[in-house]
């Protein structure tokens, strides 16, 4: 099976644009309660705050971990990989919806997140238990990304609305019946791929004989249409040769 970009689409329905107006609304109230100082909300400056963040707050779901992403770029380093792992491990709802060109970027979503959807997503935030939102804010000054952390009802609600409106209008990635384009330990083996590491160093990091890890990688390459492991590894990080991702269907 060949993974890459897709042809899904959405048109600009009057739901769809509902949704989107929806979303906006609700990061202008929390920019504008933010500006007011209100109580109950905490600001988080950097990726690596809301990392951290999320490195706390989603082990101790106990219910659900819902992740709204427009964009979910492949980052061979991401620790949300672990953390959706142990969620499922632990019986915990996880859901992720994205828009269809997180395919472009992202070949491999299907082997990460095989239970993804692809919707029209309008707002990056994950709902944690129904009653706790992070959710994106407007980038400073220098450039650094921000994220809002609150368990307010008037900003949690809303979120809550848009989400299931999103998810009503999503579809899964994976068709009925279709398996992920890699397995997990492929997927392991295709992070430490992505990194630059040589057969040997995967084969002793992740425990594997020297011949498994080249089964793999041949896999791996197989399933990304790549031609080396210099390909493999643009292609992952959603570049072809010469910056381009190939169009691929999944």
């Amino acid at each position: 099976m060949t993974v890459g970009q897709g042809s899904l689409a959405w048109e600009e329905s009057e739901e769809v644009r509902e949704l989107r107006t929806l979303a906006d609304s609700v990061r202008d109230e929390l920019g504008d309660a933010a500006r007011a100082g209100a109580d109950g909300m905490r600001l988080l400056v950097g990726v690596g705050s809301v990392v951290d963040e999320l490195s706390v707050i989603e082990p101790r779901a106990t219910q659900s971990v819902w992740n709204m992403l427009p964009r979910a770029s492949f980052d061979p380093e991401d620790p949300g990989y672990d953390l959706t792992e142990s969620s499922i491990s632990r019986g915990i709802d996880t859901q992720l919806v994205t828009r269809a060109s997180t395919l472009g970027v992202n070949p491999l979503l299907g082997a990460i997140y095989p239970n993804a959807r692809i919707g029209p997503v309008f707002l990056q935030a994950i709902i944690v238990d129904e009653a706790l939102v992070v959710v994106e804010g407007l980038d400073t000054v220098d450039g650094f990304a921000t994220a809002w952390l609150t368990s307010r009802s008037d900003f949690v609600v809303p979120v809550l609305e848009i989400w299931r409106r999103t998810l009503a209008m999503s579809r899964p990635l994976l068709g009925p019946g279709e398996d992920p384009p890699l397995t997990r330990r492929q997927v392991s083996v295709a992070c430490l791929l992505a990194l630059g590491e040589k057969d040997q160093t995967i084969a002793r990091r992740l425990g594997l004989s020297g011949r498994t890890v080249e089964r793999e990688v041949r896999a791996i390459l197989e399933a990304l249409g790549a031609r080396g492991r210099t390909e493999a590894a643009m292609l992952m990080r959603g570049r072809g040769i010469n910056g381009r991702l190939r169009d691929r269907r999944l």
